[in-house]
């Protein structure tokens, strides 16, 4: 295995992938939490899925190396692994399987569907009885949930800084908005006056009143 198959799995994004995904066991429906986890020292992707009751949690997995992505991508038609990889990571990512569980085998099968080929793959996760190798599972997907959401809190903050600025921004240039717009009405509203004083006949300047010449009376 080469590590250019690490790579390869790195440059689909497939490190880290969590979804939830329902999955109905028998009367009743679990949330099962499901994970993709690069693990760079067998140069394998591990696909990792958690359902939580209130005894105890159950855990299956599996492993893909080189060999298995080879298999796979003839099963879908495809021709590159990294084909196959940007398959996987994007239906991963947008919860786009089915989860099907075996009543007789501690087993839990997870279907992909390729919209183009229309071609399948099932792969089968195997069900952890131990304890003890439940828990670097566990501890990973915890942290990266925990990363995870630091990062989403860092960019809303972000967003609700720059969502204040752009407010800001339009509350000051609708407030000089607003003062040209009333100067400029101010100055429309004088400029009316002095032409209403210039062309209305009530505000002419009258003649001084001459009156009316009378003639003495002529004598007898």
């Amino acid at each position: 295995m080469s590590s250019a198959f690490v790579e390869l799995l790195r440059k689909a994004n497939l490190d880290f992938i969590v979804t939830q995904k329902p999955l109905k066991l028998g009367s009743h429906t679990d949330d099962i939490l499901f994970a993709s986890l690069i693990d760079p020292k067998s140069k394998t992707l591990q696909l990792v899925a958690c359902s939580h009751n209130s005894e105890s949690a159950t855990l299956w997995s599996t492993s893909l190396d080189e060999r298995t992505f080879q298999l796979n991508t003839r099963l879908l038609d495809l021709v590159e692994l990294g084909e196959t990889m940007n398959f996987l990571a994007g239906h991963l990512t947008q919860s786009d399987f089915t989860l099907s569980k075996s009543d007789n085998k501690p087993q839990l099968a997870v279907t992909f569907v390729h919209s183009k080929t229309k071609q399948s793959i099932t792969l089968q996760l195997d069900e952890c009885l131990d304890e003890q190798n439940k828990a670097p599972f566990l501890t990973r997907i915890l942290f990266h949930v925990h990363k995870r959401n630091e990062q989403l809190s860092n960019e809303v903050k972000t967003l609700q800084a720059q969502i204040r600025d752009v407010s800001t921004k339009r509350t000051s240039e609708s407030s000089k908005l607003s003062d040209s717009t009333r100067e400029k009405t101010s100055a429309m509203k004088s400029k009316d006056r002095t032409q209403m004083s210039l062309i209305n006949p009530s505000t002419k300047r009258r003649k001084a009143a001459t009156g009316v010449s009378y003639g003495d009376d002529d004598s007898d």
